[in-house]
């Protein structure tokens, strides 16, 4: 039951740092004169990048440590 706790509080703290990822893709997309809709576009692959790359990263820990 530990275990599953951690996993979610990994999966909880991914998602927070992703979305952090996100809105700073979107503010860089901004500042480099893109219009909104396509900063938003750019903010959200850069959210789902992040967030993929550390669920993938999540998975190889997770069975190193099994």
């Amino acid at each position: 039951m530990q275990n599953l706790l951690i996993l979610f509080l990994a999966l909880l703290s991914l998602t927070a740092v992703s979305g952090l990822a996100g809105v700073i893709g979107y503010g860089v997309a901004r500042w480099a004169g893109s219009p909104v809709p396509d900063a938003v576009g750019r903010g959200a692959v850069t959210c789902a990048g992040t967030l993929t790359l550390g669920i993938a990263v999540l998975g190889v820990l997770v069975t190193a440590i099994r």
